[in-house]
Parts: structure tokens; sequence; C-alpha cells
């Protein structure tokens, strides 16, 4: 009994060592996989060695500056997330073989030195796997291969294209000082900033119109944070490779430093889900999402309100108005909720009569525009609509409409053409001025 007992005792001594041994090597293999361990804020230069070239970046001042290999603005969220991928990085598993097989042999491999003001960390990035699930790395001296998952390892491109600053302009959103877009030769609109009234203006032509600094803040907010999706192409000769030869549009950004930015806008690809863009005169070609650059499609138009509002039923004593053959004469005492047409009172304290009133006098006073069109030159002769607003201040307004193209109708105010369009079912359509003349009308019995 002696005897079996220590036999067991053995076996489970000899089964416990095994386990332990394979628990350690386990726990060597992770530790293996571990790359690199470090603080990724305390890497102030990287240097990039490829077939391309040698390049060295450093941190100056809180910024990323090329110091060696050439000059151009780097990508400094690149940068930024490559040493902050690089701190913990983490291989999936790890091979022994021919370094060559792999695109680690010192003919092919690309290198990436990170340091610090004491240390340096050295990785060598190969080929990716067959399934691109993998890019194969070694690190430092270090004989093994390793496995590094594609999401980490496409961070750790030393290519040239990578590197550069991949913004659409270089400016931040209170730096822009003018925006100018042509299309075929032609200005199509042209936007400048005040800096002493922080304000944005169209040309002179356009100053009777009111304006919506919101709209090109909008658009700015967007334009300063746009990076492209791919870098093509630098210092291209051929401008008809990409459809520069006969571009798009073409844009020209200046900033307040006095510097600009000059876009050329070429062909759309993928089924329009790109648009190749020209930068600078560096002729950098980029591809950006067509959808985000939506600033080539704007128009004058597009940086007025979406509304524009007349003299309201507060700001007058009456309006003479007149549609077609109907004139009527409306006088107005909002604090005794009443008025008249033409001499006979109407009583707003009647709900009906009250928001029927409202409806009409908003029908016409509240102005949606359609379009704008400043070469047009049409008549006064035959007004569609005439409203002359006497208002509370002693001041008469008059806005009219008449007769367009397509479907439109041409506003005046005050006798002059605002170059503003405004749909003609406004006027005779579903919820038209027409509809809701005849509903106050009724609910006020003036007929």
């Amino acid at each position: 009994l002696r005897a079996a007992a220590g036999g067991s005792v053995g076996a489970y001594l000899a089964v416990k060592d095994k386990k332990d041994d394979e628990a350690k090597q386990y726990q060597e293999q992770l530790a293996d996989l571990n790359l690199f361990s470090f603080d990724a804020e305390g890497i102030n230069k990287i240097q990039f060695i490829s077939s391309e070239g040698e390049y060295t970046a450093e941190l100056i001042d809180s910024q990323w500056q090329l110091t060696s290999g050439d000059d151009f603005p780097l990508d400094q969220d690149y940068i930024n997330l490559l040493r902050t991928y690089a701190s913990t990085l983490t291989a999936e598993t790890s091979y022994s073989g021919n370094k060559a097989d792999y695109g680690l042999d010192d003919a092919n491999a690309s290198t990436v030195i990170l340091s610090s003001s004491d240390q340096s960390y050295t990785l060598h990035i190969g080929n990716v796997s067959p399934t691109s699930e993998y890019y194969y790395v070694s690190v430092g001296d270090k004989p093994q291969i390793y496995a590094v998952s594609s999401l980490y390892g496409s961070n750790f491109s030393t290519e040239r294209l990578m590197l550069k600053n991949k913004d659409l302009v270089p400016y931040d959103d209170m730096e822009i000082s003018q925006i100018t877009v042509k299309k075929n030769g032609e200005i199509v609109y042209d936007l400048t900033y005040d800096s002493e009234t922080y304000s944005w203006s169209l040309p002179e032509e356009y100053s009777d119109l009111p304006f919506d600094n919101t709209a090109v803040t909008s658009m700015i907010n967007t334009m300063t944070r746009l990076q492209a999706e791919q870098m093509l192409d630098e210092n291209l000769e051929d401008l008809s490779k990409y459809g520069f030869d006969e571009p798009y549009a073409e844009a020209i950004i200046k900033g307040l430093d006095g510097t600009e930015r000059k876009i050329t806008v070429g062909k759309a690809t993928n089924g329009g889900t790109y648009t190749n863009v020209l930068i600078g005169d560096d002729n950098q070609v980029e591809a950006y999402f067509t959808a985000d650059l939506d600033f080539i499609e704007k128009t004058p138009f597009d940086f007025l309100p979406d509304t524009i509002y007349n003299p309201t039923m507060y700001d007058i004593n009456s309006i003479d108005f007149t549609f077609g053959e109907k004139k009527y004469n409306i006088t107005v005492d909002m604090e005794g909720s009443k008025g008249t047409v033409n001499g006979v009172e109407f009583d707003m304290n009647i709900m009906n009569v009250s928001t029927a009133f409202q409806n009409f006098y908003s029908s016409f006073s509240t102005v949606i525009a359609s379009g704008l069109d400043m070469k047009a030159k049409p008549s006064l002769d035959k007004p569609l609509l005439t409203v002359v607003y006497h208002c509370t201040d002693g001041t008469d307004f008059t806005y009219q409409l008449t007769a367009g193209e397509n479907e439109n109708c041409y506003i005046f105010n005050d006798g002059k053409y605002t170059g503003l369009l405004l749909s003609s079912d406004r006027l005779t359509g579903k919820n038209s001025v027409q509809t809701f003349l005849d509903k106050f009308i009724n609910a006020a019995n003036l007929e």
C-alpha cells in the first residue's frame, strides 16, 4: 500500500510540474507578443526609413515638423496615432523562419524608429499576409517574426503620401478671409469676411438682400475639417489624367494671414462616391467623398435666410392690398383685437376670424424665396400683387410681385427688383394668398 501511495504521489507531482511548465511557457509567449510598452506622450522624434527615402519628424512647439528628408506639412493626426498605437503594440502570433519570406529582410523592410529623450524603439515592417489580416513585423534585433493585426499595421506606413498633411485647407474656422468658387471660368459666389464686424458678405450687387452669416460659418466648420480619403499623386504634370484640364470647379480660399489655398475639382470616381481634387501649387492629387465637397455646389442663394419677413401685424397701422381685381384697405388694431376691411369692422376676439386673418397676413408677409436671378431685368408694369404697408413708425413699405419665368414671380421692394424669386403657387396654389384671402373674407363675413 505504501509503495502504491508513493507511486500515486509521484505521478501527481509529475503532472503538476508539467502543467506548471506549460503555464510558464504560455505566460512567456504572451509576454513575448507584447512588443512595446511605453509612454506615447514621451515620444518626440520619429524616423521613417523606406525605399522612398528617409524622413525625420520631430515634435517642436507641440507640432510635428520634418527636420530632414524633405519639407512638407505633416499629418499631425497620423503621427500622433502612430506613436499611440506603437506604445501598446501587441502581436497576434509569432514565427521563426527566413525573414525574406515575410518581406522583413534589409532589402524590403521599412523601418520606424520612435525615440524619447532616453530611449528608442525600432519597428521593422514587412509584407501584408495573403488574407490581408496581418502585417508581418519584427522589433529591434530580435529574430522572431510577428503578425500584427492589419488594424495596427496600416498605421505604420512609411509611405511619403501617408506622412503628408491631408487637410483640404490649412486654416482653422476663424482664420479664413475670403472664399471664391468658379465654374466654367465664371465666379459662382465670392464671400468676404470683415474682421471688424465679424461678418461675411457677398459682393455689392447683393447688398440689398438679407444675409445669413450662420450659413457661411456652418459651411466653413465642415470645410476646415475635411481630410482626404486617399492621397494619389504629387507633382502632377498631366492634368488630363484626373480631369483637371477641364475642371468641374475651382476654389480659392484665402487666410487672414495673407496666404491662400487653390483647389481644383476634377472627375468624380467610383460611381460618384469620390471626387479627385488638385491641391495648391504642389499639384498634390487627393480624393474626397463627393458629398463632403458640397461647398462647390453652393450659390449666393444658399447664403440668404430661408425665410424673409415683411413688416408684422404689430408693426403696421394699415395696408393697401391689391391682388388682381381685388383691392382692400385693411386697418389693424392689435391692442384692441380688431380691424377693418374697406371700412367694415372685423373682430379678432373671435377665434376663427383671428386665425383666418393671421394666416392671410402671413401668406404674403412671410416670404419663402424659391431662387435668385440677379441677371433678370423684369418690368413692374403689371404687378400680380401689391401690398403697401403703412407702418407704426410713420414709414411706408411696398411689396410687389410680377410674373416671371419657370412658374416663378419676381419680387420688388419699394419699386426695386430684389433679385429674389417666389414660386407662383404661393399666390394661387394650395395654401396660397388666394386661399387664405377667401377664408378670411368668409370667416369675417365681409362679402
